[in-house]
């Protein structure tokens, strides 16, 4: 297992940091059960309220987990994400090299992504590790493919969600410049899946992108 963890400085009355991982032991193993990938349509609910488990349904971020996939597949597929939150260039290869948007997972998200989001959020860490690794978190949801990646984004501080979550992908796709552990696992051509989880609790905002082939 190969891994990258970076920490940028932090900011006046902002707390900004992020940290990457990636699994590969092998390369090319048969995958998950395509059930497992669900791109599935899923049931809104406006209650804040999940379940310290894996198996969490409610969604009070819906829509800013549906942004994030934006701005990740605009990076991906060599747009740039500016600082107002948009996107120059999607799917044009200009700033990068092309690769495929992911889809999204609503059993990644719901199952993996989603749950540690709110776990992490609650306890004040960032961390990949905090009760359990990813790999673990993968195949305890069903998911048993050993090609993933997991970014995550640590935001305490902002006014709302989604300028946090914006906040961190600036953040992942500033790597492009040092060719840091976010920037591989957008850009990293193995993955089709991607599940999102955004949970905030207080001023604390945690954003988790798991990646999966």
């Amino acid at each position: 297992m190969t891994g990258a963890n970076v920490v940028s400085s932090a900011l006046p009355r902002r707390a900004l940091f992020g940290i990457a991982l990636a699994g590969s032991l092998i390369v090319g193993v048969v995958a998950a059960p395509a059930a497992a990938a669900s791109t599935e349509p899923i049931t809104l609910t406006t209650t804040n309220q999940v379940a310290l488990t894996l198996t969490g349904t409610d969604f009070p971020w819906w829509s800013v987990e549906r942004y994030d996939l934006y701005l990740v597949n605009c990076t991906r597929t060599g747009g740039w994400v500016l600082t107002d939150g948009t996107c120059s260039g999607y799917a044009s290869g200009h700033y990068s090299a092309y690769v495929a948007p992911l889809t999204y997972s609503a059993g990644i998200s719901d199952k993996v992504s989603r749950p540690y989001a709110r776990l992490i959020a609650m306890a004040g860490v960032c961390s990949h590790v905090y009760t359990s690794d990813p790999g673990l978190r993968f195949r305890r949801a069903g998911y048993f493919h050993w090609t993933w990646g997991e970014n995550i984004g640590c935001r305490d501080g902002y006014g709302t969600v989604k300028a946090a979550v914006l906040a961190s992908h600036l953040h992942f796709q500033a790597e492009k410049y040092t060719n840091g552990g976010h920037w591989r696992n957008i850009k990293n051509r193995a993955y089709r899946y991607v599940g999102i989880g955004v949970w905030r609790s207080g001023v604390k905002t945690r954003l988790v992108n798991d990646f999966y082939a």
